[in-house]
């Protein structure tokens, strides 16, 4: 990644440029991810996540047309449906 300096440009505009440029490219969090080695999830781990996933879901919806929608009421759900579906 490259910046030049242009015409009047003082360093500081030019270092906020550059680390914006760095930002948006996601170069600082690709190099901090590849520092070390990140297990990937095992297929029945990914099958899991994405039925809870789809639960949560259903089970939001359920409490806000029911008007019970909280975060305290919400999380009690959570824990039921944890211990219903073995995670």
């Amino acid at each position: 990644m490259e910046v030049t300096r242009k015409p009047n440009e003082s360093t500081g505009s030019l270092m906020r440029r550059f680390s914006r440029l760095a930002q948006q490219s996601k170069l600082v969090v690709r190099a901090k991810a590849a520092r070390y080695f990140k297990k990937k999830p095992t297929e029945r781990v990914e099958k899991n996540r994405a039925i809870m996933r789809t639960e949560l879901r259903a089970l939001r919806k359920k409490l806000e047309r029911l008007g019970k929608y909280d975060d305290d009421s919400f999380e009690e759900e959570k824990k039921k449906l944890k211990l219903k579906l073995d995670l």
